[in-house]
């Protein structure tokens, strides 16, 4: 099977879009996509979101090597898109001191405990005899998980 997006051009990709076109225009032209495709019903929707899965991982991974290969070192725009670099932040090593390496040590203990308790069906006691409480769970929303 050919590679459609490999017949355009880089010169096409380069001015596909007018600088007029906004990140709100991109958003609203995806869900009008979308939208057309579900209320039309041409086409399986889960056709067109297979490829859709398959196109946002090749312009993903494009724009992971751009990313990579682009020397930016002062913020740039073209056609409407602003390009900042960025440098990474500064993290504290918390875990270098004793203290706070012994206390995450206690919480993951803590939490392994918690779990035990909320699961059983007996009451569960901790090092000082204190029953550990049963806590309550929460769901992430649902979704659906694509892979090829």
């Amino acid at each position: 099977m050919s590679n459609k997006l490999l017949t355009l051009k880089a010169e096409d990709l380069a001015v596909m879009y007018a600088a007029s076109f906004s990140k709100k225009d991109a958003e609203r032209t995806g869900a009008d996509l979308a939208n057309d495709v579900f209320d039309k019903g041409e086409v399986e929707p889960l056709h067109v979101l297979s490829n859709l899965s398959r196109l946002k991982c090749v312009i993903d991974s494009a724009e992971k090597v751009f990313r990579s290969r682009l020397d930016l070192s002062v913020a740039d725009t073209w056609n409407g898109v602003s390009f900042t670099p960025k440098n990474g932040s500064e993290k504290l090593q918390y875990s270098e001191d004793i203290e706070v390496a012994e206390l995450e040590e206690k919480l993951k203990e803590r939490k392994e405990l918690v779990k035990l308790a909320t699961k059983s069906k007996d009451v569960i006691y901790d090092a000082s005899g204190v029953a550990v409480p049963k806590v309550s769970t929460v769901y992430d929303k649902s979704s659906i998980v694509i892979s090829f």
